[in-house]
């Protein structure tokens, strides 16, 4: 199933702006995108943090992220090496540690929370019921846990039409970022102590 899911992952970076800041685009693109899905799943599975909707057909990551014991081992180093030089490329990786620093910046620096880094479908269910489905379990499935702990949400989009769901799914904007490339990036928060009756609202 790990092959399944790192395709998903793959694919929907292929589909937004994100994946083309991360993956280096040249002859190589392709085998880059599918280093990059697997690079993105080892993490999830190491944070314990992906999830998988009923049909099998969409993929979430979000885990605990604790700001005061949440620092980098040598490992993490070797794995940023691979990255660099496996997906990204020096010039891309130096510009793109340079806006995570600045992402991270944004987040909260003395509580735990959760984070919801990635939700994908597979593309040949994209926008059709399957579709729907999985990213209305998914979306439950990250709440339920988030409410069950009482951990607050963070996320951040540059595609407008998601930070609009987001939105409408109880998140509020708390920053704004105008990038270099001209593109805004929208910070959100889900603060799950202002929404005490929450429910899941997608059949299992």
């Amino acid at each position: 199933m790990s092959k399944e899911i790192i395709n998903i992952i793959a694919e929907a970076f292929k589909a937004i702006p994100a994946g083309n800041h991360l993956v280096k685009q040249d002859s190589k693109r392709d085998k880059r995108y599918k280093k990059l899905g697997a690079f993105v799943y080892n993490n999830a599975v190491k944070r314990n943090g992906l999830r998988l909707s009923g049909n099998k057909q969409g993929v979430a990551i979000a885990y605990i992220i604790d700001p005061l014991n949440n620092k980098k081992t040598f490992k993490d180093f070797i794995n940023d090496l691979k990255f660099v030089f496996g997906i990204s490329g020096l010039k891309n990786g130096l510009a793109i540690a340079k806006r995570q620093k600045y992402i991270q910046e944004q987040r909260p620096k003395d509580k735990k929370y959760m984070y919801w880094e990635f939700t994908g479908v597979n593309p040949n269910h994209q926008g059709n019921d399957n579709g729907v489905f999985a990213m209305g379990q998914l979306r439950d499935q990250v709440y339920t846990e988030a409410h069950e702990k009482q951990l607050d949400i963070y996320t951040e989009t540059s595609i407008k039409k998601n930070m609009i769901v987001y939105r409408r799914y109880g998140f509020d904007i708390y920053h704004e970022w105008k990038m270099p490339d001209g593109s805004t990036m929208w910070f959100l928060h889900y603060d799950t102590k202002s929404k005490p009756d929450f429910k899941p609202i997608s059949p299992k």
